[in-house]
């Protein structure tokens, strides 16, 4: 067999999402504490959930590794026991809450809140204040071309009389 002409062809699998819950964008310093190796690496959340984080590291911990997690944001600290689910040397880690204390989870909670209800802004942006004289203008310009354009397709026949002042007594209310 001559490997020199051998093809291979790959395939990209399709990414199963297999999160319950959703992440938000969160940038925050991490420090994350392996109780096991007794060793403390220091990295960037880069998304949070109410169930697990990301962290931006170079050097991440293990697959399986029982972790203590702190995160400071905005003078306010979040503690909780976590587990490395995915690990990636040069990039980071995919951590899961394992055990988070009430008061911790209020913490979280509060920023998940702001996070969720900024996310709910950004897809529904304020409807801009129109004045009520525009407004007004805009309705007549509208009755108006509407008004012209029943007469069009009346004039060519394509809406009879009887359809035709139909639809202009209904744009007159």
């Amino acid at each position: 067999m001559n490997l020199a002409s051998t093809t291979v062809y790959c395939q990209a699998s399709p990414i199963v999402e297999k999160r319950r819950t959703p992440r938000y964008p969160f940038s925050s310093a991490a420090e994350v504490f392996d109780l096991q190796g007794n060793t403390r690496i220091f990295g960037r959340l880069s998304d949070i959930a109410r169930t697990g984080c990301y962290v931006d590291t170079i050097c991440p911990f293990a697959n399986n590794a029982s972790v203590q997690l702190t995160v400071t944001k905005d003078h306010q600290t979040f503690k909780t026991d976590a587990k490395v689910v995915y690990s990636m040397v040069g990039m980071g880690m995919g951590l899961f809450f394992t055990s988070t204390e009430p008061d911790q989870l209020q913490i979280l909670g509060g920023w998940l809140e702001e996070l969720s209800s900024r996310k709910l802004s950004e897809q529904n942006p304020p409807n801009l204040l129109v004045h009520p004289e525009a407004t007004k203008r805009n309705d007549h310009e509208l009755r108006t071309t509407l008004s012209e354009l029943i007469a069009l397709l009346n004039g060519k026949n394509i809406l009879n009389d009887s359809e035709g002042m139909a639809l202009l007594r209904r744009l007159s209310k």
